[in-house]
């Protein structure tokens, strides 16, 4: 086999991802990285060895979430280069991964959402910013808290990918390859289609639904940090736990289950719907969004109690 340069052989690699349907916007840059740290510390690396790799994880100390994914996208890179006949090439061992530890979510009451929202809406009608914030923060926010979405799905919604007359939206190519189509309700799609109208008076040919400028969204940077002005606002004396943006996928997530439960659904029927509608690739998934919340307690309760007569009282002794 002629060699082809480390170069080379990562762009055919990123190629491939892509013609198989991936975006891999976020791999490509570790795998840059990794090129440019090889070039500089490793120049004669032809294909990726336990050196020059171990090398560049010890760059990313301290950044839990970059190890994982440095490593997982060079794991994947090794296993297309020995499927082409690279057998040299060094494959990090599965129990090298690091172990991530999600940070715990914060569970919103619906006095804490009313008051974040009310917040949101009298800032944004005295506080414009940037061409459309006004417009696009309010709206972006409602979205993700009413649907459940990634941060990054609704940043990078297409105005052509939203449906609002028919009531849904279209999310292309979230996590790895996967679409799906997303219902919304009456009330958000209309609440949506008066935001469309004053937007696309301003940015009549976007290409993002919620646009930064014609062919640009906001960063996620962008929208963390409106989350937070947000929530100092509505919560000026707050202390402990502050919650996130992502915050409002969980609630999402646990409010449905919890809702369902206490209609008296089969709960277990219902997970497949919800882990479709969140883009999940199975039930676990969506399962680690769930738990057990205070404003359940008192209907777990109820709900548990049903079946007591099946539990034998233990005589004392």
């Amino acid at each position: 086999m002629k060699a082809e340069t480390l170069d080379n052989l990562v762009s055919r690699f990123v190629e491939y991802k892509r013609n198989t349907g991936y975006v891999y916007i976020t791999q490509e840059h570790y795998l840059k990285h990794y090129l440019e740290h090889a070039k500089k510390k490793f120049p004669n690396t032809v294909v990726p060895d336990k050196q020059s790799v171990s090398s560049y994880v010890d760059t990313l100390q301290g950044q839990v979430g970059g190890i994982y994914n440095a490593m997982a996208t060079l794991r994947e890179f090794s296993r297309y280069l020995i499927r082409l006949g690279y057998q040299d090439a060094y494959l990090i061992p599965a129990k090298q991964m690091p172990k991530l530890s999600p940070e715990p979510p914060y569970f919103l009451s619906e006095e804490e959402i009313a008051a974040f929202f009310c917040a949101c809406d009298s800032y944004f009608s005295e506080h414009k910013g940037p061409l459309g914030r006004e417009l696009v923060v309010p709206a972006e926010l409602r979205l993700l808290y009413c649907c459940g979405l990634r941060t990054k799905e609704a940043r990078v919604l297409k105005a052509t990918d939203t449906h609002l007359d028919d009531g849904y939206i279209d999310i292309e190519q979230s996590k790895g390859p996967k679409s799906r189509r997303v219902y919304i309700s009456k009330e958000l799609s209309v609440y949506l289609l008066g935001y469309d109208r004053k937007i696309s008076a301003l940015f009549p040919e976007r290409t993002y639904f919620f646009p930064r400028t014609k062919e640009r969204p906001y960063s996620k940077q962008f929208i963390y940090y409106d989350f937070d002005l947000i929530w100092d606002i509505a919560f000026p004396k707050w202390e402990g736990k502050r919650p996130r943006i992502y915050d409002f996928r969980h609630h999402f997530a646990w409010a449905n289950i919890n809702r369902w439960a206490r209609e008296g659904s089969d709960v277990n029927a219902m997970l497949p719907y919800l882990m479709r509608y969140m883009g999940h690739n199975s039930v676990k998934h969506t399962l680690y969004y769930f738990r057990f919340v205070p404003d359940f307690y008192q209907d777990y309760r109820k709900l548990s109690a049903e079946f007591d007569y099946r539990i034998p009282e233990v005589q004392d002794e």
